[in-house]
């Protein structure tokens, strides 16, 4: 097995995207406006262009574009972060558990995280684009929209199924 796949980096890198997004989500308050009340998280589901450009108009006028890139880029950041970490700890599981239902949990988890970190980076990518044009895009709000559901689907089915595999793993190592 590479030496990169290691206990050790997966920590590093899982937990390390979960703490991270933590910070995106405790300092996301400055981009809450009256046009976007729920932040960045209205930005990701707006859908049309002219719904993208009335709320990067708020955070313009707000003085936050420049906040809101930054935000955006730890996001980035994040969604590799925690995909990395979830593919590691899936391919670890898959390769060492004793159990074949396990061994099926650790592969799901791989493309889980995969599907994850696939969808996240489209549903970003287009989003910043459109800040960094400061000018909405249907086509690109659109894609962050569709995209948004499913991330955050395979985020709560990857988290709450990896913290459900480790310990399952656990147990299974203790036996």
């Amino acid at each position: 097995m590479p030496r990169y796949i290691s206990w050790r980096n997966f920590w590093i890198f899982w937990l390390g995207g979960f703490a991270l997004f933590l910070v995106l989500v405790v300092t996301g308050g400055p981009l809450i406006t009256d046009v976007a009340p729920t932040g960045i998280l209205d930005h990701q589901s707006a859908a049309t262009a002219e719904r993208v450009d009335a709320i990067q108009l708020s955070w313009a006028e707000a003085g936050k574009m420049s906040y809101a890139k930054w935000s955006m880029i730890g996001d980035l950041v994040f969604i590799g972060l925690y995909s990395i970490g979830g593919i590691l700890g899936g391919r670890l599981i898959w390769q060492e558990a004793k159990s074949p239902s396990l061994k099926k949990l650790g592969l799901f988890m791989v493309l889980i995280y995969f599907l994850f970190g696939l969808f996240d980076y489209v549903e970003t990518l287009s989003q910043i684009t459109q800040l960094l044009q400061e000018k909405g895009s249907d086509t690109l709000a659109g894609i962050a929209a569709f995209a948004r559901p499913i991330k955050i689907v395979t985020w709560i089915i990857g988290t709450i199924g990896m913290i459900i595999a480790l310990i399952w793993r656990r147990r299974e190592n203790r036996a």
